[in-house]
């Protein structure tokens, strides 16, 4: 999907949690994706959530516990996730 806006992400649109979401206007810019008449053109919201293991104990049911600052993935630590994983280079 991150191919479709062309490898670039925007930085404001990555919040203090470390989830990012972004929208493609036409899900035919995806690539390997051909124009089919009875679908026609879609556009699709996309959001990723980054989390570290243990992070859950905040959205249990029972016994729900505090997330220490150290355990919350930041802003600038996502944006480092993507340039690193994917290759993408933030605007």
């Amino acid at each position: 999907m991150l191919e479709a806006k062309g490898n670039t992400i925007n930085g404001k649109s990555v919040d203090n949690f470390g989830n990012y979401s972004f929208g493609i206007n036409e899900h035919i810019d995806i690539p390997g994706v051909k124009y089919d008449p009875q679908i026609g053109i879609l556009g699709l919201g996309i959001s990723i959530t980054l989390s570290r293991p243990g992070y859950s104990i905040r959205k249990r049911s029972k016994h729900k516990a505090h997330v220490g600052k150290s355990h919350i993935i930041t802003s600038q630590e996502a944006k480092d996730y993507f340039t690193k994983e994917f290759g993408v280079t933030v605007a």
